[in-house]
């Protein structure tokens, strides 16, 4: 049976796209999907080569090399009768369809393809995906669940929402609602109740979570998130604000972000600003004259102090306090936060920036560029802890 979620991967496929994306949810039927729109071009009698790939050949066996056998066995074809293993080749006439783990990545890095389908690419390294993508000739297709941002978001790499020959299918359970059972519905109508539950408590937990991510197939947090009350919204521009400024360095990137406090609310209002790396002092202040004024407050890392004297003939700059991060991560978490729409790399930080150890309240010290810009700027002005770091 063909689903809304087939019938709008066929019509991108048509309309000429080099990339199509299946971003959606659990049970939404994208890889099947998918599948199936490649079993019809690999029936027509136009000689094509046509490469499946994941993270592993076991990964591949237990999903999509399944979904494919169940799409054949359907047409009356016995997946046997086409196909060889290790490695997995069905065979159309002069056509063929491979499937490949990158487990083993070397048998398909160095060969070309027509047509290429990255199963949830959010588990496949760029690298990897980037040197794929170059030796396919006409179409790439790729799926996922939005878990985390990654790569395909990244206007550093990939930022499929800005490239002219790539679209974006969305996808839920409801685009397959015909092929689910009654205990599948049920789980989900579960989960639903859980996360509104959540919800009414004011609290974004594990349900709130599984319900946007794997319900509503939109971008949720990694378990173990150490920022988890916070949403997409408009910056009050009505209040006081002040820069907060993260320098870079060799690989790390220099991140701005715009911060305003709403204290009677406990609202953080936050914009990103920038976030570039390897930029020359130059390059940093013709970006900083970009964004800020000449009296706008900046609040940057104390650990430069040369770097910000020379700023400071250009920029009312000052360095921040020195907190101990988890008390700065303490503070912050008192507060809701609003992130703007366009804060693209903000809103991944906050979905990546995990602890590596909860109990000993310990971060995982990447992924927080712009969220200690956030910090420095936040804390500026605030009393010191008494456990400060001297």
């Amino acid at each position: 049976m063909y689903t809304e979620t087939f019938f709008k991967t066929a019509q991108a496929y048509n309309g000429g796209y080099r990339y199509i994306g299946n971003r959606g949810g659990t049970r939404s039927g994208k890889t099947f999907a998918t599948l199936q729109l490649l079993d019809l071009i690999l029936g027509k009698r136009k000689q094509r080569i046509v490469t499946t790939v994941s993270q592993s050949l076991p990964h591949l066996i237990g999903g999509a090399i399944r979904d494919y056998d169940e799409i054949l066995t359907g047409k009356g074809i016995q997946p046997d009768m086409m196909r060889t293993k290790n490695p997995y080749v069905y065979r159309y006439g002069n056509s063929i369809h491979e499937f490949i783990g990158f487990d083993s990545p070397g048998k398909a890095i160095g060969a070309t393809r027509d047509i290429l389908f990255i199963n949830e690419c959010n588990k496949v390294d760029w690298a990897v995906v980037h040197q794929l993508m170059q030796r396919t000739g006409e179409c790439v297709f790729f799926d996922w669940n939005p878990s985390t941002r990654f790569w395909v978001d990244d206007p550093e790499l990939f930022d499929i929402q800005n490239k002219a020959d790539a679209t974006i299918i969305h996808s839920t359970f409801r685009d397959n609602y015909d092929n689910l059972t009654d205990k599948q519905i049920e789980d989900f109508r579960q989960a639903k109740m859980k996360s509104d539950a959540e919800a009414a408590r004011g609290v974004y937990g594990y349900w709130s979570n599984w319900w946007k991510v794997y319900g509503e197939g939109e971008y949720g947090q990694i378990e173990g998130a150490i920022f988890t009350d916070w949403e997409i919204g408009d910056f009050d521009n009505t209040l006081p604000f002040r820069y907060g400024l993260d320098f870079g360095f060799s690989s790390d990137p220099d991140a701005l972000v715009k911060v305003a406090v709403d204290e009677k609310r406990k609202i953080i209002f936050l914009e990103e600003c920038f976030y570039k790396n390897g930029q020359s002092f130059d390059m940093l202040t013709s970006v900083l004259h970009h964004y800020v004024g000449r009296m706008d407050r900046i609040v940057a890392d104390c650990a430069e102090d040369r770097l910000i004297v020379d700023l400071q003939r250009m920029f009312n700059i000052v360095k921040c306090t020195k907190w101990k991060v988890i008390e700065r991560i303490k503070k912050l978490q008192g507060y809701h936060m609003i992130v703007t729409k366009e804060s693209v790399n903000l809103q991944s930080e906050l979905m990546e920036y995990v602890w590596s150890d909860k109990k000993s309240e310990t971060p995982v010290d990447k992924n927080n560029h712009l969220l200690d810009a956030v910090g420095y700027a936040f804390t500026n002005g605030l009393s010191q802890p008494t456990s400060r770091l001297l």
